[in-house]
């Protein structure tokens, strides 16, 4: 646990709970607490302080023991607890996506902010840090602390799907250059990638949604456009991700084809020697038979191979004449 809070004009920050207790009771103009449940559980220390200073109900508290990566939004007496869900990539995130989702809780006061998560989240550390070296921007009121937390996880879905793009490009490249079977898999990670994002990212803007209100008693007025901008942003990214799914489909499809271009070379090649070689066969089997052939008379007996030799070169040399003039090869 670690807290920033702005008290008598100035910025501090502290870390030992006992003292974050004694700072709250100080009525500080404004407090940001963060809790990286490392553990997935609270400290006795961390459960007193949360339900006993700043009277957090118990169930608040469970949800955030036990995530549901379900977008949430309830009103309580004292505050607003929610639920939002972002994306920080993991390596190997293509095929094991669905760690790289993480659920970031929050409780939102009059003068007070806590987040609650169960992974560590670096782009929460930066704000912490760049709250306490340019505390009179970034640390300025409650409106500007939510909307920036706000703002970096509605963004992290735009860096995924920047991910997303090139790896669609690369994929483009590969089908049209060997459409090969690695590449098939690759697509249908792809494709569950996406779809994995989509069923997140829907239903975010129900939560969004709740600080443009006008009756919000949390937010001001003026920062209403702030939290509008988050909501737009994401609806936004659900068209992006529609348009993203749309694409991987094609990609899908371009694949198929293009598997179905090279089976129909390989069996237009295949087919051209079996008839170019259908004459061979005659020839050889008519040649074959133990008979005296007309032939053995303008020829004689090792004349007649060579002519059989030459009437096979002659039918294949023919043929292909036939095939090259009518383009099918």
């Amino acid at each position: 646990m670690k807290a920033i809070y702005s008290l008598n004009g100035e910025i501090h920050t502290e870390y030992d709970i006992s003292q974050i207790e004694k700072v709250y009771q100080q009525k500080p103009k404004l407090i940001w607490i963060d809790i990286f449940l490392e553990n997935h559980e609270l400290t006795f220390e961390e459960t007193k302080l949360l339900t006993e200073s700043f009277k957090f109900h118990e169930m608040s508290l469970e949800d955030c023991l036990f995530p549901q990566y379900y977008p949430k939004i309830e009103e309580f007496e004292n505050y607003v607890f929610g639920a939002v869900h972002g994306i920080q990539l993991k390596p190997n995130y293509f095929r094991e996506f669905d760690e790289s989702v993480y659920e970031l809780n929050f409780f939102v006061g009059q003068g007070f902010i806590a987040t609650v998560h169960i992974e560590e989240l670096f782009f929460l550390e930066s704000l912490f840090e760049k709250a306490k070296s340019r505390p009179q921007i970034e640390f300025k009121n409650l409106e500007i602390v939510l909307y920036r937390i706000f703002d970096k996880v509605a963004s992290s879905y735009e860096f995924t799907l920047e991910k997303i793009d090139d790896k669609l490009e690369e994929l483009e490249d590969d089908i049209l250059e060997d459409p090969e079977t690695e590449i098939m898999e690759e697509i249908l990670d792809t494709k569950k990638v996406i779809f994995a994002i989509r069923k997140t990212a829907e239903s975010q803007q129900l939560v969004y949604a709740y600080f443009t209100r006008d009756m919000n008693a949390l937010i001001s007025k003026e920062y209403f456009v702030y939290f509008r901008d988050i909501h737009t942003q994401c609806a936004g990214l659900n068209q992006a991700i529609t348009m993203r799914s749309q694409t991987v489909m094609g990609l899908l499809e371009v694949y198929m084809s293009s598997v179905t271009v090279k089976l129909t070379e390989v069996m237009k090649v295949l087919t051209i020697i079996a008839t170019v070689l259908l004459p061979v066969l005659i020839i050889s089997g008519y040649y074959g038979m133990n008979v005296k052939f007309p032939e053995y008379e303008f020829f004689g007996e090792s004349g007649t191979w060579y002519f059989a030799i030459a009437l096979m070169a002659v039918v294949i040399g023919a043929l292909l004449v036939y095939f090259k003039k009518k383009k099918w090869f």
